[in-house]
């Protein structure tokens, strides 16, 4: 990815979450992890997701890990309601495939980082 102002890298990536994971994730160290997903339903304000479930396209990604992982969110205590709602449902495809994996990740190896999920109306 092309580094960006502060050090931070970004870029548009399009390919499976897994391959995503892998490449850019696994074997890195972040302080701050921020997804961005498109949402398609009737909303006119950005979600901030605080869950991510074991789920991909109705199969599990991992059998034995957990139904449900909290994200590790940063302090969300200046969220303006009137931009944003909170969320405890990202679906069940690609946005919630990477949030699932990026936290399990954060959870077994890299507990100190936090991560981020907006999905944008």
């Amino acid at each position: 990815m092309p580094p960006c102002q502060g050090g931070i890298k970004g870029g548009l990536i399009r390919f499976h979450p897994k391959d995503f994971f892998q490449k850019y994730i696994r074997n890195n160290k972040y302080d701050l992890i921020i997804g961005l997903g498109d949402y398609y339903g009737n909303i006119s304000k950005i979600k901030i997701e605080t869950q991510a479930r074991n789920a991909y396209d109705n199969r599990s990604i991992y059998e034995f890990a957990p139904i449900n992982l909290e994200l590790s969110l940063p302090s969300l205590d200046l969220v303006d309601p009137q931009k944003f709602i909170i969320s405890e449902n990202m679906g069940t495809y690609n946005c919630n495939y990477i949030a699932f994996e990026i936290q399990r990740w954060i959870n077994d190896h890299s507990p100190a980082s936090k991560q981020l999920f907006f999905h944008l109306p």
